[in-house]
């Protein structure tokens, strides 16, 4: 949501995981965890959905078009693999991560919402979600944490602060 409303707001080109780079990937099935070989194959399937995005984001910057990425970075070393690619595109790597207040009813929210946008990947369940959110790291170089809640004006209050990170 906050990476649309910087795009719009930009005219900068956005990307999110499952709008594009998770379309080029297999699909997924309907409960990827459903074995030791279903979870193998969902982590196959991220990895390529992962290196499209992050072959994007390097020609992206090669060809010096700055660029919006949405995107769950859960691990302190995909943040070094994304900075990497950016620094091998010539970019400037600035991240802002969104949080939110996660009751059971936002859970269910978010999730229900990328159901019926038909997103690729993420989770499917509560249960699901706080096992992988426990496993969160965040990036070891300067970023800011936004909250996402409160709605349209919510929206707005992150939208700020990520112009006074970025303009900083």
């Amino acid at each position: 949501m906050l990476g649309r409303a910087l795009a719009k707001a930009t005219g900068i080109h956005f990307v999110d995981i499952d709008d594009g780079p998770a379309s080029c990937a297999p699909p997924r099935e309907e409960d990827p965890y459903r074995s030791a070989e279903s979870r193998e194959r969902e982590k196959s399937r991220m990895s390529i959905a992962y290196n499209v995005l992050l072959a994007t984001i390097e020609q992206n910057l090669k060809q010096g078009n700055s660029i919006i990425v949405a995107a769950a970075y859960t691990r302190s070393s995909y943040y070094e693999f994304l900075r990497g690619v950016v620094g091998k595109g010539g970019g400037y790597l600035m991240v802002i991560q969104c949080r939110y207040n996660d009751t059971v009813d936002e859970i269910e929210r978010r999730i229900a919402g990328r159901l019926l946008k038909g997103a690729i990947g993420g989770c499917r369940s509560v249960s699901h979600y706080l096992d992988d959110r426990s496993r969160y790291e965040n990036p070891s170089f300067p970023h800011i944490v936004v909250m996402m809640e409160g709605g349209e004006e919510g929206l707005r209050t992150a939208l700020d602060q990520a112009f006074a990170y970025i303009n900083a």
